[in-house]
């Protein structure tokens, strides 16, 4: 008989316990914030569906995330930047291919690459 209440005992004590997996309730997503992190890393802009898969929020503010990306995409789409990501060997952003100075920035982004190259040609 003590098994059984012991066993009974740890049932209804397991029951109680917190699931650290359960859906804890977020706050508004922050779509420009969101925006500018995808610009900054230099990729194109994801798309709704994307977006509320990612993020868990199947309420996108397009516009507002698309404003946050432009912001994020000028902090990295200029000449001597790309030209640093160039030397380091880091890949050409595709973000910045939508922007009007696209062929500047790619032109900067490979002499950056070929200084790189023969940098690492010489050691």
């Amino acid at each position: 008989m003590k098994p059984v209440l012991c066993a009974l005992l740890l049932m209804l004590l397991n029951g109680c316990t917190l699931d650290p997996y359960a859906d804890v309730p977020k706050g508004a997503t922050d779509w420009y914030g969101e925006g500018i992190d995808d610009g900054r890393s230099g990729i194109t802009a994801r798309s709704d569906e994307a977006l509320a898969n990612d993020l868990n929020d199947a309420k996108v503010d397009r516009r507002t995330y698309l404003k946050g990306y432009a912001v994020g995409l000028q902090d990295i789409c200029q000449p001597h930047l790309l030209f640093g990501w160039g030397v380091s060997g880091k890949i050409y952003p595709e973000g910045c291919d939508a922007t009007p100075n696209a062929t500047a920035l790619r032109e900067a982004w490979q002499k950056g690459m070929n200084e790189g190259a023969q940098s690492n040609k010489l050691n």
